[in-house]
């Protein structure tokens, strides 16, 4: 969490640059405080108050990344003249005056202490590995572990793959995959050499995913039912990869296919299981064998 509020990228998307207090009365920037409450910890109807989020705003003043103008364009600094040193008090906690930088860490210890975060930031894991609609055992039990770990990413995620909804058969295949997971996928599955070239790009932006151009800072949607309108272009995508017309990104076919044990071996790999009667049919019917299996129902999800 630390790394995060501390990014370049963090400070410069959110206005955590120029979120300072030099004089009396001046009120802080609260972008990223409020997000940092609403997306990252304790979620929209978490429990925080406004006087929450400026509290935070104030406890977070300070923290700058250079500029262009600047020699070490993109470093990170704590400015203590610009930061509000008075006492603060987050979600009834009182954070004593005189922390200066370490007001942060405070707000962060606090935040991840509280248990509305360790059941928003399980709910949103679970939804991730699991289902749109993630199981409530399977979050109880994930929230238990970050909340017995003090917010431990890898003890709480080693926890979810450990629950039974995550190892259930039921749930194997099920994710539907965002586009830029598809393409990804896609690329590592047909063991693609790809420089990706800017035609690439643009399958994402014609699949609705393309990097960096989400307009919000909740990010791009996690659920199929908002992607489930883009698979007329996953199907571009699939027969034009399979038929290196994409420029930069080059399969070996052939060669794979025989890597992998023939037909069954590269239906299996794709597939993620072995293929039914009616996929192997098609398979051999359609013309263009790895298109189809890119294509594939199956392939489209994880």
């Amino acid at each position: 969490a630390r790394l995060a509020a501390v990014s370049p990228a963090m400070l410069w998307y959110l206005d955590g640059r120029v979120n300072r207090v030099t004089k009396s009365g001046e009120k802080p920037n609260e972008n990223y405080a409020r997000e940092l409450l609403e997306l990252h910890t304790l979620g929209v109807h978490g429990g925080y108050t406004q006087t929450d989020v400026m509290e935070v705003a104030r406890c977070l003043t300070g923290w700058t990344v250079r500029d262009r103008k600047r020699f070490f364009k993109g470093r990170v600094e704590f400015n203590a003249r610009q930061h509000d040193d008075g006492p603060k008090r987050v979600l009834g906690q009182d954070i004593p005056a005189g922390l200066g930088a370490h007001d942060l860490d405070r707000v962060l210890e606090i935040l991840v202490a509280h248990p509305q975060a360790a059941r928003y930031v399980a709910w949103k894991l679970c939804r991730r590995f699991i289902a749109d609609e993630p199981p409530a055992d399977a979050v109880r039990a994930t929230a238990e572990a970050f909340a017995r770990s003090g917010g431990d990413i890898p003890a709480t995620l080693r926890a979810l793959f450990a629950t039974p909804e995550f190892l259930s058969p039921a749930v194997r295949g099920e994710k539907f995959k965002r586009p830029f997971h598809f393409v990804v996928s896609a690329l590592r599955a047909t063991n693609a050499e790809t420089d990706a070239s800017k035609q690439l790009v643009d399958y994402l932006v014609r699949l609705g995913h393309a990097p960096f151009r989400y307009a919000t800072p909740d990010g791009y949607p996690e659920e199929a039912t908002h992607w489930q309108s883009t698979l007329l272009w996953r199907w571009n995508f699939a027969t034009a990869l399979a038929a290196n017309r994409i420029k930069g990104t080059k399969i070996a076919a052939e060669d794979l296919r025989m890597r992998l044990g023939g037909d069954e071996g590269l239906m299996s790999t794709l597939l993620g299981r072995r293929a039914s009667v009616a996929e192997r049919l098609a398979y051999q019917e359609s013309g263009s064998g790895l298109a189809l299996l890119v294509a594939a129902p199956a392939f489209q999800r994880c």
